[in-house]
């Protein structure tokens, strides 16, 4: 009789939480519907840097030697439920150089 009162446990535990999970993910999508796309923009603040946008899903910065130290490129992407996510290149170094941020490959952006 106690295996049969587990066997029944079981089987009402994934009902109680199906409704909670279908909640959350209602909630994710119909918040990124409503966030919408945002903008990407250069920090003005870097002098001898260049940003490129001009690839889909991908941001470059550019720097001259001795510009940028320290600076990477960084891209806000949305997944396919909408949610955002960030992905950050490798630092630029006191030679100058470029940095790139790819999005994910079911990701669009910049965002």
């Amino acid at each position: 009789m106690a295996h049969l009162a587990n066997v029944q446990q079981s089987l009402v535990w994934p009902s109680r939480t199906f409704p909670a999970a279908l909640l959350v993910l209602c909630t994710v999508l119909v918040g990124g519907w409503f966030a919408g796309p945002g903008s990407a923009a250069a920090d003005p603040g870097l002098s001898g840097c260049v940003t490129d946008s001009s690839v889909a899903n991908e941001l470059t910065v550019t720097c001259d030697p001795g510009s940028g130290v320290g600076e990477h490129a960084f891209i806000r992407c949305r997944d396919v439920l909408g949610m955002p996510h960030t992905h950050i290149g490798a630092t630029i170094g006191t030679g100058g150089g470029w940095s790139r941020a790819n999005c994910a490959p079911a990701e669009t952006g910049p965002v």
